[in-house]
């Protein structure tokens, strides 16, 4: 093999390895999933076609509607005149006049757009929050198997005699409880892998990553306090899900104005040309024609009455909508204070002595001052404290996507730093 061919072979796998490298240290933050999500999330490319549908109907909402040419050819002007044939006897241009049917029509598609391009923001909100969840799920599946690899190590170092402080003699019982402990450590870790697994198989499919890539979080950590409740009530106001309504409100008020417009047919102006036999002698005749629709049957009134429902229906689901948002809003912000306060409370009055008590305990049973009980309780009690704290922060996490969802708040567009979730890496 030539140096030639080795030397690009050795470039190509430096420059795979670095690649590979830079992918399996890829940091994830919240911001940056949700930034990926919205890149490739067919919910929101399903936004977007929604969005350029709207844009269709409301360029061809202006349009006019096409003229029409009529052209007859006949044998009557050589039945006349006996010299037989077919002639062209009339030609004749059309042109229906919508008169002011085009500019509801505008107005009506002109809220409708506005509205299919709220909803892609409210799908957004939906879309981050559904983010959220999954993302927070791993960063509490991570932290859990930590934990359950901490507490086996823990667990394996009751196992050694003569490298560990705990150097006192152990008899048959506490030795095989001190098993049992170990045995249990490994149940646990075997489960936490699991979910660990689970979690970030949902997330990667979430984010369409490949399934094979390492991933990289940032870790649980206490959840900020969320701006005062007045504020967010203020910010409720703006809500992608109401101005969806708000506009669908004035696409359907609209939509009466045109049901009235669309009563009757357009009226139509025709412009023609006939060729007729009149005094032994071809002759041409031009003239001007109206068609107007005379409305004797048929007033389309239920398409008016239909139209003036859809309003009715379109208020009602204005206001079921703010009920609700409001409603989710108060319960989120008050679950979510309770949390923050919950985790504050269970860190400093039952985590932070509860590891305290198992380090003092540890020293104690290494001098033969405590039994093997009371090593195993305070092993299970800080173990199973500290992962109570994990879970504590993670449903802070959880409900504080619940209020940005309920309060309209954005990740993307958002520029409270309350409620951003960047975490610097530790």
């Amino acid at each position: 093999m030539n140096k030639k061919v080795i030397f690009l072979w050795m470039s190509f796998w430096l420059i795979f390895s670095a690649s590979v490298r830079a992918e399996a240290s890829l940091f994830w933050t919240l911001d940056s999933s949700v930034q990926r999500a919205m890149e490739v999330a067919p919910e929101m490319k399903t936004a977007d076609a929604e969005v350029g549908k709207k844009q269709g109907a409301l360029q061809q909402a202006g349009a006019w509607p096409n003229p029409s040419l009529d052209i007859q050819m006949d044998d009557n002007l050589g039945i006349e005149d006996g010299s037989g044939g077919y002639d062209m006897t009339r030609m004749a241009i059309s042109q229906a006049l919508p008169l002011g049917r085009l500019a509801d029509q505008h107005k009506q598609a002109s809220a409708a757009l506005a509205s299919a391009e709220a909803q892609r923001r409210q799908q957004q909100l939906l879309l981050e929050h559904k983010v959220a969840g999954r993302f927070h799920a791993l960063q509490l599946a991570e932290a859990e198997l930590q934990l359950a690899e901490k507490r086996l190590q823990q667990a394996s170092r009751y196992q050694r005699s003569g490298k560990d402080p705990l150097i006192r003699y152990l008899t048959p019982l506490e030795r095989m409880r001190l098993d049992i402990v170990l045995q249990a450590a490994k149940q646990t870790v075997d489960v936490a892998e699991g979910e660990y697994n689970e979690a970030a198989t949902s997330f990667k499919t979430l984010l369409a990553i490949p399934l094979e890539n390492k991933l990289q979080l940032v870790p649980l950590g206490p959840v900020p306090k969320p701006a005062n409740f007045e504020a967010l009530l203020e910010r409720l106001q703006a809500h992608p899900a109401l101005e969806a309504n708000k506009q669908a409100l004035a696409s359907a008020q609209a939509g009466v104005d045109v049901a009235k417009s669309r009563r009757f047919a357009d009226p139509t102006i025709t412009l023609f040309q006939e060729k007729g036999y009149f005094a032994n002698g071809e002759q041409d005749v031009t003239g001007v024609a109206l068609n107007i629709q005379i409305p004797l049957w048929n007033m389309n009134n239920g398409s008016v009455v239909q139209a003036r429902q859809e309003v009715y229906q379109a208020q009602s689901q204005s206001l079921t909508t703010q009920r609700e948002l409001r409603t989710n809003l108060h319960k989120s912000y008050l679950h979510l204070g309770h949390l923050i306060e919950q985790a504050r409370h269970y860190r400093d009055k039952l985590l932070q002595p509860a590891q305290q008590v198992f380090k003092l305990t540890h020293k104690g049973f290494a001098a033969g001052e405590l039994n093997i009980l009371s090593l195993i309780d305070a092993n299970n009690t800080y173990f199973d404290a500290k992962d109570r704290y994990q879970e504590l922060l993670q449903q802070g996490w959880l409900e504080l996507a619940e209020v940005r969802k309920s309060a309209g708040l954005s990740l993307l567009h958002s520029n409270s730093a309350t409620y951003s979730l960047e975490v610097k890496k530790p």
